[in-house]
């Protein structure tokens, strides 16, 4: 499968004990805001970390991806924006 358009946001994490009591906070806080849409992704968890893949429609939306999770500001926070130029999933 290639995707022809687009960009993309992988956000990879890992958390122990005190950084899943932040995102537990952290979560509550973003529940209390009225946001304006939805995004939609695809990833990969489990009970220390994942990855999500959010599609973004512009590089400054992907920026506001980046920059306004519950994962910013943990230990093992990490992104990559990637554009179709990077992106062919085979099966």
């Amino acid at each position: 499968m290639k995707k022809n358009s687009g960009i993309f946001v992988k956000i990879n994490y890992k958390l122990d004990q005190t950084e899943k009591q932040k995102i537990k906070d952290t979560n509550a806080k973003y529940r209390e805001m009225n946001l304006s849409k939805y995004l939609l992704c695809a990833g990969t968890y489990n009970k220390n970390g994942g990855t999500f893949i959010f599609q973004a429609n512009t590089f400054q939306e992907a920026e506001e991806i980046v920059n306004n999770n519950p994962f910013v500001g943990t230990d093992y926070y990490s992104f990559e924006i990637l554009s179709n130029n990077y992106i062919a999933l085979n099966n």
